[in-house]
């Protein structure tokens, strides 16, 4: 597993349906495209990084591509509460059947607070794009407004921002 607090990401919201997500661990690369027709995959974000702040042990949710997709996977370390196993799995699956078979991909460990930062502020970034008519067409309908408004609210207490 990689221990290193050399880690960013990059979660961009792209026109008619589509996300795409980078993720920098050290000297490691992982990059895929997510759909929005099978859920709402920022949702699922936003209300996995707040049960972990609110005390859950362990979250986990899946980003859909076509066919396929990725389960993530946060976990609390026992020892440490202040720091979450991050790991990724990709499975191969359409979206009708029930993901059964992974291959991770990447994990590593890192704070919980660098984590909220690194996401807090991406969908923060996409929040202020959004404002921009022409960013928003074809984009707005993929953005859970209500749902960031209160994550910004958790993360800005936890962050003590």
């Amino acid at each position: 597993m990689e221990q290193s607090n050399d880690i960013d990401l990059l979660l961009t919201l792209n026109p008619n349906g589509w996300s795409t997500f980078f993720l920098f661990v050290k000297d490691k690369t992982i990059n895929f495209s997510i759909t929005h027709v099978f859920g709402d995959p920022y949702s699922d974000l936003i209300q996995a990084l707040s049960s972990l702040i609110k005390g859950e042990k362990k979250v986990s949710f899946y980003w859909y591509a076509e066919p396929g997709g990725h389960r993530i996977e946060l976990q609390k370390i026992m020892t440490s509460q202040h720091k979450v196993i991050f790991s990724i799995s990709e499975f191969q699956e359409s979206f009708s059947d029930e993901p059964k078979e992974f291959e991770l991909k990447i994990e590593f460990e890192l704070k919980l607070k660098q984590l909220t930062t690194l996401f807090y502020l991406q969908l923060h970034k996409t929040y202020v794009l959004l404002r921009d008519s022409e960013f928003a067409k074809n984009r707005m309908n993929d953005f859970p407004f209500r749902e960031f408004h209160q994550f910004e609210k958790l993360a800005s207490y936890f962050l003590q921002l």
